[in-house]
């Protein structure tokens, strides 16, 4: 059987039209530790509390949050370790507050897998500013290159526009690709194999 979990991983699902290696040396070769901390230092990281939201009550975050705050703290990061349910993270997500006023520094999210195909679907890559997804970043640059890939006829052209938004997505980090998992499923015997997909599809199933 192969494995339940895939990692390292880009901005884009493996396997899709604008999967590529752009820019993956970023997570297939990671500094060490003490690499990482003289980076923080020459940042000018003085220790300041980082407020992650940690929802126990969902396995998957509860679990990856767990490994996000224990790397954080490997390399000297001040870790404010805020346990807390789902429903509170994704209404105090929205909050523009500094930590010390109810706002926060990160939380763990999972997307479809369907909605990171190419430039035009993956909502969280986006520069768009207050109408960007939470933690809001503006980039004008990832915003010409969405554009451009949308008006791109050329497939060429599409997959070189793809790794350009992949190594701009490095540069800048609007999330952290952690990984990509996949569910179990299953069917009554008497159903006809579902359609593969990189999502779940509930259509053209007929009986066995």
């Amino acid at each position: 059987e192969g494995s339940s979990f895939n990692a390292p991983v880009g901005f884009f699902i493996p396997g899709s039209e604008s999967a590529s290696d752009a820019g993956m040396d970023a997570v297939r070769h990671r500094p060490s530790d003490a690499e990482i901390k003289a980076m923080l230092d020459e940042a000018g990281y003085r220790g300041q509390p980082l407020a992650v939201m940690h929802p126990t009550d969902q396995t998957f975050y509860d679990a990856a949050t767990q490994v996000v705050i224990a790397a954080f703290r490997r390399v000297g990061i001040t870790v404010d370790d805020q346990a807390t349910d789902w429903g509170t993270v994704t209404q105090r997500r929205a909050s523009k507050e500094p930590p010390s006023k109810g706002g926060w520094s990160a939380f763990p999210s999972g997307q479809p897998a369907g909605d990171y195909i190419n430039p035009a679907f993956a909502a969280i890559i986006r520069g768009n500013g207050a109408t960007a997804w939470f933690g809001w970043p503006t980039d004008p640059e990832i915003e010409t290159l969405r554009d451009a890939w949308i008006d791109a006829t050329n497939p060429a052209e599409r997959t070189r526009l793809a790794e350009t938004v992949q190594r701009r997505c490095f540069e800048t980090v609007p999330f952290i690709p952690l990984g990509q998992y996949f569910q179990s499923s299953a069917w009554r015997a008497s159903l006809g194999t579902p359609q593969k997909g990189i999502c779940p599809v509930f259509w053209n199933v007929g009986q066995a």
